[in-house]
């Protein structure tokens, strides 16, 4: 998963067209590795959303511009809009979210 380290990449990332999940994280947020193996999963599960990360430590301004307090937090955009957000390490939340937005393909499992 790419990882925004700036602004600018942030709005590029985020207007993009297409689905494009953001998670905010950090190296100490144990709920952020909690998460992961599952967040892997969805990324092969939605082939064309676009997943990214960014760590609230060092891209702040990232975090004060999505208004992020808590994580991990998935910011989730379709097409440069702001559509949801699912705070916590909630996997079946997170999914069914996305779902909603998403409008591409969707592959069942991870080929596992």
């Amino acid at each position: 998963m790419e990882e925004l380290r700036t602004l600018p990449e942030y709005l590029k990332a985020s207007n993009a067209d297409g689905t494009v999940i953001l998670q905010a994280t950090a190296t100490w947020c144990s709920q952020c590795k909690a998460i992961a193996p599952f967040v892997e999963k969805l990324v092969k599960q939605f082939p064309e959303a676009k997943f990214y990360k960014y760590d609230t430590d060092s891209a702040g301004d990232i975090a004060q511009e999505l208004g992020v307090s808590q994580m991990p937090v998935f910011t989730i955009f379709q097409n440069g809009d702001l559509e949801e957000t699912v705070t916590g390490a909630r996997g079946k939340a997170l999914e069914e979210t996305i779902r909603k937005v998403y409008k591409g393909e969707v592959r069942q499992g991870d080929g596992e």
